[in-house]
């Protein structure tokens, strides 16, 4: 009986420490599974929040090219407005100096400028001059285009282009260029009134 005792005994301690075992096992599993998935749980955390970072800082790029794309939009929708419409008056005197430089330019010599009768149409008002200039004919050519390429609401509206000498034929020789220039503008009502048709 003793012995059985004993047996009892022994099967009880070897079932406390296999239990025992079995638990320290349990806890260390648990601890290290505890311990390795919360570090992977923190590198996580630390990922998405550098994923976050730098998500805010691309939608901030974003939103301030957006807002320059936006002020560019406007700038060029005013210019497209503007750039389309006729002056309410034109400088006479600036267009004739810019004349005059590009008759220089193309090395001609202007012989006169007078002005003609203006013409009124409904918004518009157009203001005649005859312009006389000598010079060969490549330079000639080369003027009529920049008066063309001109920033001004400018046109030649008549051109009539004669010998300078009676044989004529030879490009290299003068000729004399009698054009009328045609500068247009708005027509406001104190034009209008005052002007000739």
């Amino acid at each position: 009986m003793v012995a059985i005792k004993r047996s009892g005994k022994l099967h009880l301690l070897l079932l406390d420490a296999l239990g025992a075992s079995l638990s320290a096992v349990g806890v260390g599993a648990a601890l290290w599974l505890f311990l390795v998935h919360n570090q992977h749980t923190v590198s996580e955390l630390r990922d998405y929040n550098q994923l976050i970072s730098s998500a805010t800082q691309d939608l901030a790029a974003l939103r301030t090219a957006r807002d320059r794309q936006q002020a560019t939009l406007q700038d060029r929708q005013t210019e497209l407005a503007a750039g389309g419409q006729l002056p309410s008056e034109i400088s006479l005197e600036g267009y004739f100096q810019t004349l005059s430089r590009l008759a220089v330019q193309h090395r001609l010599r202007v012989v006169r400028h007078n002005p003609l009768t203006s013409r009124n149409y409904p918004g518009l008002l157009e203001q005649r001059y005859a312009y006389e200039v000598i010079g060969t004919m490549p330079d000639l050519a080369r003027f009529f285009k920049a008066i063309e390429d001109a920033e001004f609401w400018a046109d030649i509206s008549y051109l009539k282009i004669h010998d300078g000498q009676p044989q004529g034929g030879d490009p290299t020789e003068e000729r004399i260029a009698s054009l009328t220039i045609s500068l247009f503008s708005a027509a406001t009502n104190e034009k209008a009134a005052t002007g000739t048709g």
